[in-house]
C-alpha cells in the first residue's frame, strides 16, 4: 500500500477559465473525472489588454482616462471570475491557487506551464469548425500544438453525444 501512494505523484493541474460555459464545463468535468485528492488546481486566466495607439488620438487625456477605465473594468472581472471558481474550490474542499497574467490566452498559458511547472491542462473547448478555427484562431488548438505537457480539451455537449459520450457530463 506504501509503495502505491508513492507512486502516485502529486500533480500541478492547470484550468484556464474565461467566464465562458465552455471553462465553466472543462472546470466542472475535471472535477468530476480527473481530480485527485493531492492535486494543486491552478485556476487561470489571461486577459489580453488593449495597446493605446501610436499616434496621438485627437481628444488627448479623455481617451487615455477612457482606456484605464477599459482596464480597471476588464481587472475587476476577471477577478471575479477568478474569486467565483475559488469559491468553487472552497465548497468542495478542493486545493487551488488562482493565477491572473495579461496576454494572449494561448501564450500566456504555455508560459505559465513552464513558470509553474505544470504537469497537465484541462480547458474547454468551443466545438469550432476547421475552417473557423483558421479564421479566428483557437486556445485550445494553440495549446495542443505548443505545451509541453499533456493537455486535455473538453468538447461541447453536443461532441459528448455524437461520439457516444452523453454520459460525461
Amino acid at each position: 500500500m506504501a509503495k502505491q501512494q508513492e507512486d502516485v505523484k502529486k500533480r500541478t493541474v492547470l484550468v484556464p477559465v474565461d467566464g465562458s460555459e465552455h471553462s465553466e464545463r472543462a472546470f466542472d468535468w475535471y472535477t468530476k473525472n480527473f481530480y485527485r485528492k493531492d492535486d494543486e488546481i491552478l485556476v487561470f486566466h489571461a486577459a489580453e489588454v488593449p495597446s493605446l495607439p501610436a499616434t496621438p488620438y485627437p481628444y488627448g487625456f479623455e481617451f487615455t482616462d477612457g482606456w484605464k477605465k477599459h482596464l480597471e473594468e476588464s481587472d475587476q472581472k476577471a477577478r471575479t471570475l477568478l474569486e467565483s471558481y475559488y469559491k468553487k474550490c472552497q465548497e468542495s474542499n478542493l486545493k487551488c491557487r488562482l493565477i491572473k497574467e495579461n496576454g494572449a490566452p494561448g501564450e500566456a498559458v504555455c508560459k505559465v506551464i513552464k513558470e509553474r511547472k505544470v504537469d497537465h491542462v484541462v480547458m474547454g473547448s468551443r466545438g469550432l469548425g476547421t475552417v473557423s478555427r483558421a479564421l479566428v484562431g483557437s486556445v485550445s488548438d494553440y495549446c495542443l500544438h505548443h505545451s509541453s505537457v499533456p493537455v486535455s480539451v473538453v468538447p461541447p455537449p453536443d461532441r459528448f453525444e455524437h461520439h457516444g459520450f452523453a454520459n460525461l457530463h
